[in-house]
């Protein structure tokens, strides 16, 4: 009996072992065959991912160039600095060391007071100034015209204008615009049967064109004391051409006269420039009293009080020759004045 019990616990035994091998053999194939199925699920899934990716970056546009590299990009400095507690520096820029842009409250220099006693060599003499020679165009430069300066000066009363070269009668801007203007008659109608009752004369606007030429009045003279020669401007002149009904010359006029020593103030605050003949900085003063322009001698002090051309009419030549002679015995003056 204790046999057969024995014999039947070995069999069941047996039987649990065969099962479990078997198991063992069974399940790693089922796992196999999941874990084959899982990775053939991904690979389809990567495929239609890779394929989206590629059509979509198809119908994307192209990107945009790639920009140049900045050699100089490490030179920047980053902006920490602009945070900085400091203001703003407001200094007016300066070109260069010095530099004067205008002359606006500048002073002339005061010319030293002559002794009679000590003047030599005395002549006065007038000069003129042609406005149309291209060495004195800074006097007519086009909206700073000399002759416009004076007008306004003489309009808002920083000037007189003086009817003789002698200075002794003052003229109003009134009496200066009429003296500049051109003047033409105009009829006066009836204002009911339009016959003309009479003439009045109408002034037309000053044109600063009209003037061509500058007249000045100049004493030369030697100076014992300082031991030179002197030209000093004493007066100075516009000069307009005087016609005749019919548009014909007929001479020169000179509307006023200003007395030069009462100019300077305005001409010295103002600034004339000339690149051409390296003219910076300077003041018409300056061009005054520098002799800085070309002019030719149209009168000496004479007992008869002639000028050139009174006494040479219609004889241009002559005239040009009688001037040379002058400016010469002048020069030849100033050349011998210290000659042993």
């Amino acid at each position: 009996m204790k046999k057969s019990i024995l014999y039947v616990l070995l069999v069941f035994l047996a039987v649990g072992a065969t099962n479990t091998y078997l198991d063992a053999q069974t399940t790693p194939k089922k796992k196999k065959k999941k874990t084959e199925k899982k990775v053939n699920q991904d690979s389809l899934n990567a495929a239609r991912i890779a394929d989206s990716m590629a059509a979509a970056a198809a119908a994307a546009p192209p990107p945009p160039p790639a920009e140049e590299e900045n050699p100089f990009a490490d030179l920047v400095s980053d902006d920490t600095g602009f945070r900085a507690d400091f203001s703003l520096d407001t200094t007016k820029p300066v070109d260069g060391y010095y530099k004067q842009t205008n002359l606006k409250g500048a002073k002339p220099f005061a010319f030293p007071k002559e002794n009679k006693n000590s003047i030599k060599f005395y002549k006065r003499i007038w000069r003129e100034i042609d406005l149309t020679d291209s060495s004195n165009k800074i006097f007519a430069t086009p909206g700073e015209t000399l002759i416009s300066l004076i007008m306004d000066a003489i309009k808002y009363k920083k000037l007189i204008a003086y009817k003789d070269e002698g200075f002794k009668k003052q003229l109003s801007y009134a009496q200066v615009i009429k003296a500049f203007s051109d003047s033409s008659l105009v009829p006066i109608l009836d204002s009911i049967t339009g016959d003309v009752m009479g003439y009045r004369t109408v002034f037309n606007d000053f044109n600063p064109d009209s003037v061509t030429k500058f007249e000045l009045k100049e004493d030369i003279f030697f100076d014992k004391t300082r031991g030179r020669v002197i030209t000093q401007v004493i007066g100075l002149s516009p000069v307009i051409k005087l016609k005749s009904s019919q548009g014909d010359y007929i001479g020169d006029l000179h509307p006023f006269w200003l007395y030069y020593p009462q100019c300077r103030n305005l001409f010295a605050a103002r600034e004339v420039i000339d690149p051409q003949r390296d003219i910076y900085n300077e003041s018409y003063d300056d061009m005054f009293v520098q002799r800085r322009f070309v002019s030719r001698i149209v009168k000496e002090s004479n007992p008869a009080d002639l000028r050139i051309k009174d006494k040479y009419p219609s004889d241009f030549e002559r005239q040009k020759k009688e001037s040379e002679r002058i400016e010469r015995e002048i020069n030849n003056y100033k050349k011998n004045l210290w000659k042993y």
